[in-house]
């Protein structure tokens, strides 16, 4: 029996082929299905219609699986920069992780005892620095691992900890190396330089200066007006910066070097 579709089904169908959307996609199938004529000649038009919807359904179900996992194992910059520590089993991610951060992680000498991302928080002289712990790499790691090599690509800086090897299986731009036996005030020294910002600090005219700011080396006044508020560029009047003993009246073009204390004066 033939199908003697409609009119109305095959402008769908070029609808159809026309639309990149998924979901669009199974609107217009659904849309097909309901202009055809049920009886006998239309069965297989049918079946192949519903097979495309069900294809369709699981490709988009799949993606979001994929989107959801990726979401929940990316790690959200915070602080001054993102660190990323990486090493082989036993070379001491974790004693590093709770000597820096503060925290309380297991370290003990079983190979890959840790399973999942760890993050913490590293202080330096008042900055707070973001610091991941990722698991032990190993031989066919970012074959087998892409998402946490991922994380490690994604942040700031990896900082690989004992054995140097272990970058094979990262292949980051800025890599560092650190070693767990090293004094822990230089390691978190390494781990600021890395980051390449230098800290400053602002204080109100007859106040103390308030707590530090890091910001990129190169940055000018200007630059650190719009940091603390909207308003700092368009008020700006001058500013004074103290550098030791030294006090200058600058503008905003002013380049900023470590350390300095700048007082805003605005209109």
């Amino acid at each position: 029996m033939p199908a003697n579709l409609p009119v109305e089904y095959f402008k769908l169908e070029r609808e159809y082929w026309k639309a990149s959307d998924k979901k669009e996609k199974i609107k217009i199938l659904k849309q097909m299905l309901a202009v055809i004529p049920k009886h006998k000649g239309t069965e297989r038009v049918i079946g192949e219609i519903r097979r495309r919807i069900s294809k369709l359904k699981e490709s988009i179900k799949k993606e979001e699986k994929r989107k959801r996992s990726r979401k929940k194992i990316g790690i959200k910059k915070e602080g001054a920069g993102q660190v990323c520590l990486v090493g082989f089993p036993n070379s001491g991610k974790s004693y590093l992780m709770n000597k820096l951060c503060n925290k309380n992680l297991k370290s003990t000498q079983i190979p890959f005892e840790t399973k999942k991302p760890e993050v913490g928080m590293m202080d330096y002289k008042g900055i707070k620095i973001q610091l991941i712990e990722i698991p032990s790499v190993y031989e066919g790691f970012k074959e087998k691992r892409r998402m946490l090599v991922g994380i490690a690509r994604n942040a700031d800086v990896v900082a690989i900890v004992g054995n140097k090897n272990a970058e094979k299986e990262i292949e980051a731009n800025k890599i560092i190396y650190i070693n767990s036996k090293e004094e822990i005030e230089k390691i978190k020294e390494k781990i600021w330089k890395s980051l390449d910002k230098i800290i400053v600090y602002t204080k109100e005219p007859g106040k103390k200066e308030s707590e530090p700011l890091a910001m990129k080396k190169g940055s000018t006044v200007k630059d650190l007006g719009k940091e603390i508020h909207k308003d700092f560029v368009s008020r700006f009047k001058y500013a004074k910066v103290i550098h030791g003993k030294i006090i200058k009246r600058v503008g905003l073009n002013y380049k900023l070097e470590e350390g300095d204390v700048v007082e805003f004066h605005l209109r």
